[in-house]
């Protein structure tokens, strides 16, 4: 990604959840205020506006579905599925004591903005790239939650791939080592390489210690008989420079995370998100292909 542009993946993923909430039959999974602060997001950029404005043309559903099956079948609906699954389970890490949410890559998701109001002893730190950061920053600066005082999120702006995320951290003020942590990572090791992976685990360890807890996202590798991702996907990613990287088969992960020095505490995927979160009674092609992990350092 350039330095001067916000991802465009961040883009697509925020469409596509604003896209669900206005176009579909599954409106139910986005709460009100998740939609509103997508459209305020969009809203801030020429880009977004655009993206908005695509959503009311009347040939938008169909678009979704051919892009859909050419790259990854059901995937609009599985950005909302794992958010769900994400929020509830950062919501269950602070009733059990987390107290300080670092959230590495959130891109345009608003959780830690929402949690942040909703938390006030909580303290929450949100890192990404600062394009990326800037424009969301700037967008939920203009929010009523903003405008009363009530968000309080802490930003740092980090480049994943050039610069070292515990150097940043310790560096930074607002940085508690010794609150009980956790660390949030939605769809960025798929982006970084296995050794910027290991490097990420290694630098929460030594920030934070043993109870410090990660979530964090993770994708089948190709050809694996948990995905349905199509071969076009790995070209369309190389073609705007985010290429995946890092993946991982499901059952090697409980492996891996011994490796780290971690214990798994939960691996999530299509099955259990279905039976969480989806209406049996409305019918949906899923995506197949990713899952989510939450992690403790022992």
């Amino acid at each position: 990604m350039k330095e001067d542009t916000a991802s465009s993946t961040a883009y697509t993923v925020l469409q596509g959840l604003v896209y669900v909430a206005r176009r579909t039959q599954h409106s139910y999974l986005v709460p009100d205020n998740v939609r509103r602060l997508g459209e305020c997001v969009l809203s801030a950029s020429e880009e977004g506006r655009a993206r908005l404005a695509e959503l009311d043309k009347p040939l938008v559903g169909l678009k979704v579905g051919i892009r859909e099956f050419i790259f990854l079948p059901g995937i609009t609906l599985h950005y909302i599925l794992r958010k769900r699954c994400i929020e509830d389970k950062a919501r269950a890490a602070i009733a059990g004591g987390v107290t300080q949410v670092v959230s590495l890559g959130a891109g345009y998701d608003s959780l830690i903005f929402r949690l942040s109001c909703e938390f006030p002893d909580v303290n929450f730190i949100e890192i990404d790239h600062p394009a990326t950061q800037k424009f969301k920053a700037d967008a939920f600066d203009k929010t009523p939650e903003s405008q009363a005082g009530l968000a309080r999120v802490n930003y740092l702006s980090v480049d994943f791939t050039h610069q070292n995320i515990e150097d940043r951290l310790r560096g930074f003020d607002h940085f508690d080592p010794f609150r009980p942590t956790l660390f949030i990572s939605e769809g960025v090791t798929v982006y970084l390489t296995e050794e910027e992976v290991t490097h990420m685990f290694a630098s929460i360890r030594n920030l934070s210690g043993a109870g410090t807890q990660f979530l964090f996202t993770v994708v089948e590798p190709h050809g694996s008989p948990r995905s349905n991702t199509r071969k076009a996907l790995a070209w369309y990613l190389n073609f705007i420079g985010e290429p995946l990287k890092w993946t991982m088969e499901a059952p090697n992960m409980e492996a891996y995370l011994k490796k780290q020095g971690c214990e798994l505490h939960s691996l999530d995927a299509t099955d259990q998100f279905r039976e969480k979160y989806m209406d049996p009674g409305r019918r949906a092609r899923l995506h197949h292909g990713e899952y989510v992990v939450l992690a403790e350092f022992v």
